[in-house]
């Protein structure tokens, strides 16, 4: 990896972490706090389905990425994968289901939510078919987008409660703020997620095809 990719990998590693301990935290959270959205009373155990295999994902999704881990336990990357490809699906799933069905914030939620978790869903089934190809370089990417699409709920958390917070706290309020901070943070990760691979995507490829290996990040 040259200087210029390893000197943005340790920033962008130190990112995606806190990102996914906060989507770990807001994921166990959700069993300790009262739904924001009246209509997760009407599916309680989808909902805990969502953010419990929600927050295993982003925890575990992350060491899926590590270089020296896929090299020194291979198998190990490769059941992990497979148990969190499952999770995924479930994930996705059960995102559109609540965004299309029960949207806290309306048609707009529809739209967002149906949109991204259509892609999340679609970067997962891509991640599948690429690895059984023996695309490995390919199925990197694709894994990419999956998992910065996951990690979107904590920043959309990130922007959402201090903005509640600041500006007020009334359902209208919340209901635009939601949409707001959810969009934003689908496409931040999308932009960030595209960037990091088109940056990257040369010394992965050496990684795949040579012996060239990365201490930070896949």
């Amino acid at each position: 990896m040259n200087g210029k990719i390893q000197k943005a990998a340790w920033p962008m590693a130190t990112t995606v972490t806190l990102l996914a301990l906060v989507g770990v935290a807001a994921g166990v959270g959700h069993f300790f706090t009262e739904p924001y959205n009246p209509g997760f009373l009407k599916y309680p155990y989808l909902v805990q389905i969502h953010a419990g295999l929600g927050a295993a994902y982003l925890g575990l999704g992350i060491l899926q990425f590590l270089p020296r881990l896929r090299a020194a336990a291979p198998g190990v990357h490769r059941r992990m994968g497979r148990v969190l490809a499952v999770f995924g699906l479930v994930i996705g799933l059960s995102a559109i289901f609540i965004g299309l069905v029960i949207p806290f914030s309306g048609l707009p939620e529809q739209l967002v939510i149906g949109g991204f978790g259509f892609y999340f869903v679609f970067s997962l089934f891509q991640g599948y078919f690429c690895i059984r190809n023996g695309e490995i370089a390919l199925h990197r990417e694709w894994m990419i987008r999956a998992y910065s699409i996951g990690l979107s709920v904590a920043t959309m958390r990130l922007l959402f409660i201090p903005a509640l917070m600041i500006i007020g706290a009334d359902n209208d309020t919340a209901r635009t703020l939601s949409i707001y901070s959810f969009t934003i943070s689908f496409v931040m990760h999308t932009v960030a997620a595209e960037w990091w691979i088109h940056r990257t995507r040369r010394a992965a490829s050496g990684r795949v095809h040579g012996p060239t290996t990365s201490p930070v990040t896949g």
